[in-house]
């Protein structure tokens, strides 16, 4: 994992319109790594919701990650290094005003063609709550057609 104190920072996790998929690259010969750096930006989550999406992206391969994934991890990192001042924010003369936000892909999984959706809440302009996660299949939905 050397190089990554010298890497330029970039200005997001994710290069633009990204699709990982579980069968792209080479196998990683010792996985450790990956799993220890991703269950670790899962925790910086907490506190860097921006990193949200990208984790959980990368969170897909835990099982047999591969190289373009290790990639995309170092990207993450590379971001946050350049991003170390970001976090969560609660001003003292915060408003009360609940504002919520979603959004979703449609059929965004290379893989498995299931959405990813996602939401975040503000209280004021703090953000209080967010959560990003890959769709269930429903198979009610087929039952019916």
């Amino acid at each position: 994992m050397g190089g990554l104190e010298s890497g330029n920072s970039v200005f997001t996790p994710l290069e633009i319109n990204l699709k990982l998929c579980q069968n792209d690259g080479d196998l990683l010969p010792d996985p450790s790594i990956y799993r220890q750096l991703v269950g670790s930006l899962n925790y910086l989550t907490i506190t860097r919701p921006d990193i949200s999406f990208a984790v959980q992206q990368v969170s897909q391969f835990l099982q047999a990650p591969r190289q373009p994934h290790l990639a995309v991890v170092r990207r993450i990192l590379r971001y946050l290094k350049g991003t170390s001042g970001r976090g969560l924010f609660f001003p003292a003369n915060n408003s009360l005003q609940l504002t919520g936000y979603s959004d979703a892909d449609w059929a965004g999984c290379m893989d498995t063609r299931r959405s990813v959706t996602g939401w975040c809440m503000f209280l004021g302009n703090a953000l209080i709550s967010w959560k990003s996660k890959k769709a269930r299949l429903n198979l009610e939905i087929f039952h019916r057609i």
